[in-house]
């Protein structure tokens, strides 16, 4: 019979090798953009139409959705139902396995499945239980499940764990312990398993019912996994037992997209494939069918650093293109301009909303640009991380100066009621309800004299209101002193993860250092969180986190924040595996882009304490030629004309201190400093002083025009 599809017209040559490979263990590394679901979805037709009855194939990803999607295009392909291949989570598979023979090993029915939250709604009574719910430097909740699911997945015993993941908590070894033994103890009272019970459980079957493991095995005579690079320990032990008894084994891969390490994700599994399973074959996908080769010369530059990894070469069909750019900027605030200023010059160009993307380390590193592109009515998602202001503890805290910027706003005066230790939600609108709100504090804190249980707190929230009202502050000074105030409420009110908190109310500190005007201040802020909601002409930018953008593409992308400390994460250079994880993000932010890609780093910030705090750039990108990432004012050999971005020989470039000039977002000002080396600085009357950089900074000599006011 002949096959139903023209593989080889459909296929390029290694796809082809990979879909008609024979019987045994295959190790496909799949570039990124090679079309890795592409070749798994064929080679399930393949073994559909080479007669394997689709019961026998077992396709193992890493959600449901996605196991639904390839095998609905099979059966596109085919002309013929495929719903019988076992296709979906590992997850998924253990709860059928368990659920048919978890008797075999001690386990009662009906079996239960709680979900993370529930996990941690179980951890958080038994932390109370235990008196440590109130200890400040005890791991919280969220923590303690981490802790919980790394041992359990990494195979380790717990106090070895402990000392190996998590060192700085060994003082409370004992207190962690015994908070695993009732967690443990907790499930089994009331019959229930979390998601690391249903991989561990299914192994401990597998290891002492080996009957069972052979079954499983025989029911399926194929077995695929996606995504191999993202398996843990448990996951690939769960593979070996599964293809024991006849070793027809295929993972799809990218050892240079592993970036969950600080899931399980085990690196290890797809380096140690082909000593796991000897005699495997190896198949490398490197034709890129989304990115430029500009942009993939970068890649493959970026990631040739890696310690360890499998070679490959990415290369497209459109060798043309222009280069990506590594951009360095004075500050923050020039990073978010320059970025703003980028995105509207492709849209004006064609280029629709959705068709970008900014990319970042962490969720909090795009607040200030949030607020950069609500200014300019950019419409924008964001992926991955909280909005600047959707966090309740920001919230809670921009509350204080709410009411000093408008005392009659009565949301903001019940917010800071709530946080009242005794007060509900339901007690704080009935005081509104009862207190006159106008302009005079000290009377309306002395109308709250009359309740007993706030007597004590009224002292220090008055002491804070008077400062806040007695002198004209910039938003800076005054969120430092309600932050002295409020850090003494934020454990109480989020101890299960006050400090994540404070981290980021800290940021928004930061940010409001670009701001000498309350109202300003707060009207940006309100803005970002009403006009961030709406969809525009051509739909929405898309600003995400690099973990969230995996598997995603866009025309063009930024990277932003590409400093020490930031992008990588200070947070994950401790180990050498560590760092080359945080490699291997950015070599995943770098192929999501297809046609431009820009790559940005602030050389300075501005710390809270005053001052300049100096970025080093990104050591990742230190070692790449300039011929592969120019840089921005800097010449190479394909552009010689690019020498006019240098200093000209004039000592202030047409700008010497005292002139009037125009900048379209911070208004009017005057230069207070001429330039050097490109950078001025500008005092603003509505924003305060700036440096901005004359390359990319549209800073116009005069007044505002007259059809374009100054904001």
């Amino acid at each position: 019979m002949m096959p139903k599809i023209a593989y080889e017209k459909r296929l390029n040559a290694n796809q082809l090798a990979a879909v008609g490979s024979p019987d045994g263990p295959t190790l496909i590394i799949a570039g990124a953009g090679s079309g890795k679901t592409r070749t798994l979805v064929y080679r399930v037709a393949w073994l559909v139409e080479k007669g394997i009855p689709p019961e026998k194939i077992l396709l193992l990803t890493f959600t449901r959705k996605a196991a639904q999607e390839m095998l609905q295009r099979v059966e596109a392909m085919l002309g013929q139902n495929c719903q019988g291949v076992a296709g979906g989570t590992f997850h998924a598979l253990a709860y059928k396995i368990l659920r048919t023979y978890g008797s075999r090993i001690g386990l009662p029915g009906p079996l239960s499945v709680i979900d993370r939250k529930d996990s941690e709604e179980a951890i958080g009574k038994l932390l109370k239980s235990l008196g440590l719910g109130k200890n400040k430097d005890f791991p919280d909740r969220r923590e303690c499940l981490e802790l919980h699911s790394r041992i359990i997945n990494r195979g380790t015993p717990f106090e070895k764990g402990v000392g190996l993941f998590y060192p700085h908590w060994e003082p409370f070894l004992p207190q962690l312990k015994a908070l695993e033994e009732g967690y443990e103890a907790f499930k089994r009272q009331h019959c229930l398993l979390d998601y690391d019970d249903l991989l561990r459980f299914t192994l401990t079957l597998f290891t002492e019912v080996p009957e069972v493991a052979e079954t499983c095995s025989a029911s399926y005579r194929y077995v695929l996994v996606d995504e191999y690079q993202d398996t843990n320990l448990l996951q690939a032990e769960m593979v070996r037992f599964l293809v024991q008894t006849h070793g027809n084994l295929m993972v799809v891969g990218d050892d240079s997209q592993s970036i969950y390490g600080f899931r399980g994700a085990h690196f290890k599994n797809i380096m140690d494939f082909p000593r796991s399973f000897p005699r495997s074959r190896l198949i490398t996908l490197e034709e890129n069918y989304r990115s430029t080769q500009p942009i993939l010369n970068l890649a493959n530059t970026l990631i040739s650093f890696s310690n360890e990894r499998y070679s490959k070469c990415l290369f497209s069909r459109s060798p043309q293109g222009l280069p990506p750019v590594c951009v360095e900027l004075p500050y923050e605030e020039s990073q978010s301009q320059f970025v703003v200023q980028q995105l509207q010059k492709l849209n004006r160009e064609g280029m629709a909303w959705q068709e970008m993307a900014v990319l970042f380390r962490a969720g909090h590193h795009s607040f200030n640009l949030e607020i950069a592109l609500q200014k300019q009515g950019i419409p924008f998602v964001k992926v991955g991380g909280r909005r600047l202001v959707e966090g309740s503890h920001i919230k809670d805290f921009l509350s204080y100066l709410k009411v000093v910027a408008n005392p009659q706003d009565v949301l903001a005066w019940e917010r800071i009621l709530r946080l009242l230790e005794g007060l509900g939600p339901k007690r704080a609108q009935d005081l509104i309800g009862q207190v006159q709100i106008g302009t005079d504090w000290s009377q309306r804190l002395s109308s709250l004299q009359h309740y007993p249980r706030l007597r004590s707190q009224m002292e220090p929230l008055e002491s804070l209101l008077k400062e806040l009202t007695g002198e004209a502050l910039q938003p800076t000074q005054a969120l430092e002193l309600i932050w002295e105030y409020y850090r003494e409420l934020l454990p109480r009110i989020y101890e299960e993860d006050y400090q994540r908190r404070q981290k980021e109310i800290e940021e928004i500190i930061r940010v409001s250092l670009n701001y000498s005007d309350l109202e300003a201040f707060l009207g940006d802020l309100a803005l970002e969180a009403y006009e961030g909601e709406k969809t525009g002409e051509g739909g929405r930018l898309t600003l995400s986190t690099v973990h969230s953008a995996k598997g995603l593409e866009w025309k063009a992308v930024f990277i932003i924040w590409l400093t020490e400390g930031r992008f990588p994460s200070i947070h994950a250079l401790e180990t050498a595996e560590e760092t080359e994880e945080e490699r291997r993000l950015l070599y995943v932010a770098v192929t999501r882009a297809k046609e431009r890609l820009f790559l940005t780093y602030p050389q300075a910030l501005s710390p809270r304490a005053g001052g300049w705090q100096h970025h080093e750039i990104c050591r990742f990108l230190t070692p790449i030629p300039k011929e592969i990432l120019p840089r921005l004012g800097e010449p190479t050999s394909s552009e010689p004309s690019k020498k006019e971005v240098y200093p000209s020989s004039d000592p202030d470039n047409g700008f010497p201190v005292g002139m009037r000039v125009f900048h379209p977002l911070f208004g009017t000002g005057v230069i207070q400093e001429a330039p050097r080396e490109r950078k001025v600085r500008v005092l603003f009357k509505r924003y305060g002083s700036k440096v901005l950089h004359l390359d990319f900074a549209p800073l116009e000599k005069g007044e505002a025009p007259d059809a374009r006011p100054a904001l």
